[in-house]
């Protein structure tokens, strides 16, 4: 029967002072419970964390009979005994306990039609909380399907409570169940299951939690007796038929790839377009400015620092939205469980499970919707790790230093003989894999040391497959772009703007016009001094130190070589030569150095910072001129006042694994410690990473120049 539920309001009264009845959702995870929620309630009012917890808090409203109601959809969960975040918080919540969460006048119990007697464990712990209860019988249609009915009826007069079937996506039963919430919060609460643990027969000597487990699913079987009926069927459904080949483990995970090769090119490529059009409307914005403002610091502070600040945040914006949407739809047909018990096979030996899988692989697109898709993972030990692992995956960010460098530095030589195998795509290959192996030694590590403990099984159910329901993706889909901009863009634009203060002050006219003069005679110096050189390697040398020499006579090379003196003098430049000392082992001069530290806010910004360094000014690394005369310029750079050249392939190697496993990047941190709760996590994070960096840069190039 269609609901003639009233349409949902945003509203905060009815008629200015009704008190709302508050009514908390309850139920086992994939038991339809957001479909309810957006079927009552339609978008929620409010969207976030419990205060002091990291579990998202989901309110919404709707009226019926003149009765203003409030649901709050907790956390899916399969009991009440606490033993996570989510479990905690929905008792705390129903027990009235939870900061900011109102007194609850009511619970719906979500049950799964299909799957009665493991959902009525949570039913009957709910009728032990002495509040009015009413059970929502959902996926009915799907128990029909598979010939199973259930009297809700006799059921309803076993609990002592309203048991209302519900198919969610068709609005049906929407006002019965409206009507028996509001009828239920004017009368008592039912009376709790008797359970009696005592009363099992213990031969082998099991805990009390167990024991009264046991004896709750003897009451179920007892309060089920005669409520569920199932016609036998000889042959295999559809459904039984495609799980048949989606779990097996052969055909099941070249399904799997086939499947997140799609979903990873399309959030990896197809966001491509997307992306251009955020980065060209910001860089049309820039442009506005700077067209319309004087050149001086408040230009430079909106153009170099906020715009391009909100720019650097927004641009990730189509490839957030293009991932929750692949898994909201994955997850909303039913195949994203399946998928998990596949791969949980595989990551249960670094201690992770299957359900880590998907973060993971879509960190290679970018870590921060890889680690916004850790909510999907219930437990906290396995979302901790797998937060702090998926920055090891190569984003997409870093693949500009890795093509740039590999160009540069790498001879474009065949291996093993074989024409097609060429060494730069080896090299290229080696950077992703060396962030996939690091990984799992560090979350076999960490599941080990830090996160020890008892083995957490991997507690998972296969949903029916359904057809995912549009305005819950499209739910899902707002909820975590408006968590990315919120949380992470007014954070990333500050830091933005600190970094541009620091490469742009001190800023000395006198001071900059010295080191370039100084420049000029320091070129015609060396320049001289291979005159009497007949090598060929001195030939390109002295070649290309005259191209510098005759640029920096022209405008625009002389502008170029004061924006590079400007960089030099400033903070940012003083601390590439503070922290020489510490780069100096790893092959690097203050040069690198100073563009690691301004690489920051986003790892791409290393290639502009070069540029400027290097009195090429900005580089767009798609522009083949640019990059080419930066690759020239990379080769022909020299320690200060030698002719010893400061990139080689040893150093070209470092500086790439360095990139590969460090945290250059304050999105994601910022992302961390919002995702985690606390700041502890990002801090870890970064030490971590960069330590692991530093070594591995410091093995690859003291290894690299023993051996070449």
């Amino acid at each position: 029967m269609p609901s003639q539920l009233d349409p949902p309001t945003n509203t905060t009264s009815v008629d200015g002072q009704e008190t709302p009845l508050v009514v908390a959702l309850l139920g086992n995870p994939n038991t339809g419970k957001s479909t309810l929620f957006t079927a009552l309630a339609g978008i929620p009012t409010r969207v976030g964390n419990y205060p002091g917890v990291t579990v998202e808090e989901k309110r919404g409203q709707f009226t019926h009979q003149s009765s203003r109601i409030e649901l709050i959809d907790l956390p899916g969960i399969y009991s009440l005994i606490p033993r996570s975040p989510d479990e905690d918080v929905a008792m705390a919540v129903l027990e009235g306990r939870q900061e900011g969460s109102p007194k609850i006048d009511c619970v719906v119990v979500l049950a799964d039609a299909t799957s009665l007697e493991r959902n009525c464990y949570l039913v009957s712990q709910a009728l032990a909380l002495g509040l009015p209860v009413v059970v929502a019988l959902t996926l009915v249609d799907l128990a029909a399907d598979r010939g199973i009915s259930v009297d809700h009826a006799t059921l309803a007069s076993r609990l002592g409570c309203p048991v209302i079937p519900v198919i969610a996506p068709q609005r049906d039963g929407l006002a019965p169940l409206a009507d028996a919430i509001v009828a239920t919060t004017k009368q008592s609460p039912p009376a709790a299951p008797t359970i009696h643990p005592e009363q099992i027969d213990d031969p082998n000597g099991h805990s009390p939690a167990a024991l009264e487990a046991m004896a709750r699913y003897r009451w179920i079987e007892q309060l089920l007796d005669g409520v569920v009926k199932q016609t036998p069927t000889t042959r295999w459904s559809l459904e039984e038929r495609i799980d048949a080949v989606l779990t097996h483990r052969v055909a099941g995970t070249f399904v799997f790839i086939a499947v997140m090769l799609t979903v990873f090119s399309s959030i990896f490529w197809a966001a491509a377009p997307i992306m251009d059009l955020f980065s060209g409307a910001v860089d049309s914005v820039a442009g506005f400015l700077q067209a319309r403002l004087p050149e001086g610091a408040v230009r430079s502070l909106l153009v170099d620092g906020v715009v391009a600040g909100v720019g650097g945040v927004v641009v990730f914006l189509p490839q957030i939205a293009m991932l929750f949407l692949f898994v909201s739809i994955l997850e909303g047909c039913g195949y994203l469980a399946r998928a998990a018990y596949l791969m949980d096979r595989l990551l249960v030996g670094v201690g992770l499970s299957g359900r880590s899988f998907i973060p993971l692989l879509s960190s290679f697109a970018c870590a921060i919707p890889g680690i916004m898709a850790t909510r999907t993972i219930e437990n906290r030990r396995d979302r901790l790790v797998t937060i702090l692992v998926a920055p090891l995956m190569s984003c997409s960010a870093r693949l500009p230093v890795y093509v740039l460098l590999t160009a540069a530095f790498v001879p474009n030589t065949p291996v093993a003989g074989l024409p097609w195998l060429r060494l730069q795509a080896v090299v290229l290959a080696s950077m992703y894999a060396l962030g996939v192996v690091v990984a799992a030694i560090v979350a076999a590590i960490l599941s080990r040391t830090v996160f020890r403990g008892p083995p957490q099984p991997f507690v998972m159910e296969l949903p029916g497959w359904r057809w995912p329901q549009l305005m819950v993706v499209l739910e899902r889909v707002r909820e975590a772009c408006w968590s990315f901009l919120s949380a992470a863009g007014t954070l990333i634009v500050a830091v933005s703007i600190v970094v541009w203060a620091l490469a742009s002050y001190p800023y000395s006219i006198e001071a900059i016009d010295a080191e370039v003069a100084r420049e000029k005679v320091s070129l015609t110096e060396r320049v001289e001094s291979l005159a009497d050189d007949t090598s060929a390697a001195a030939a390109d040398l002295r070649e290309e130190l005259t191209d510098q020499l005759t640029l920096l006579n022209t405008e625009e090379g002389l502008e170029a070589a004061r924006r590079g003196a400007a960089s030099r003098q400033s903070f940012l430049g003083r601390a590439g030569r503070l922290i020489e000392p510490v780069v100096r082992p790893l092959g690097w001069d203050w040069r690198i150095g100073c563009a690691a530290i301004a690489s920051f806010p986003a790892r791409e910004v290393v290639l502009g910072t070069l540029g400027v360094i290097y009195n090429l000014g900005e580089v767009d690394p798609g522009e083949e001129e640019g990059s080419n005369m930066l690759i020239r310029r990379l080769r022909a750079a020299t320690w200060d006042g030698s002719n010893r050249p400061v990139f080689t392939l040893p150093v070209a190697l470092s500086i790439m694994v360095f990139f590969a496993l460090c945290a250059q990047c304050a999105s994601t941190l910022v992302v961390i410690g919002k995702e985690t709760g606390s700041w502890v996590w990002p801090l870890v994070t970064f030490s971590y990473m960069t330590g692991l960096a530093w070594i591995g840069a410091l093995l690859t190039y003291q290894l690299g120049t023993a051996l070449l």
